[in-house]
């Protein structure tokens, strides 16, 4: 009985551990796509994010201190956001992030996470400044594929980037 209670234990940590990200501790990509499924069958936001001068950083410092940075970045947004917002590293310098209920909500959610990179991260080789652009688009309602809403979300952080604005949402599906 204790080797099945066990063995049990230690299936749910292998499978807990698949879906969460090693550097940050946040859920990982296979989690996320899982979650979008339910956002798209319910009112809420889909937020990507996409660090702006990570790439220096690693080019310049390394990459122990780009994943010195990635785990500032990740105590400063979990500071942000309400409990029930899902927020994930979906690689690289890439989050991803479900926010359920209106507009609105996943609107104040972008500009808290974007606010969280106004002032510099202190890194061990000293101060370091990033910024972060949002793509976001809302659903309400199974109107869409979880594709098409990686997609459209993925086009307007592409376009805040490009813009330097930081923050584009794309219209509600």
């Amino acid at each position: 009985m204790a080797l099945a209670l066990r063995d049990a234990r230690l299936v749910s940590e292998d499978r807990e551990h698949a879906r969460t990200d090693e550097l940050t501790g946040l859920p990982n990509r296979r989690r996320f796509i899982a979650e979008l499924e339910l956002l798209r069958r319910k009112n809420g936001t889909l937020l990507l994010l996409d660090l702006d001068g990570f790439k220096s950083v690693n080019d310049n410092y390394g990459h122990e201190i780009g994943d010195e940075l990635l785990k500032q970045i990740t105590v400063r947004f979990n500071r942000v956001l309400p409990s029930d917002v899902l927020i994930a590293r979906l690689g690289g310098d890439e989050f991803g992030v479900i926010v359920y209920g209106n507009r609105n909500i996943g609107s104040d959610v972008a500009l808290a996470l974007r606010a969280t990179c106004t002032y510099p991260f202190n890194l061990s080789v000293g101060d370091i400044r990033v910024g972060v652009s949002i793509g976001s688009v809302t659903t309400e309602g199974p109107t869409t594929t979880k594709e098409d809403l990686l997609k459209r979300a993925d086009q307007a952080m592409y376009e805040a980037k490009r813009t330097g604005s930081g923050f584009i949402q794309a219209p509600i599906l």
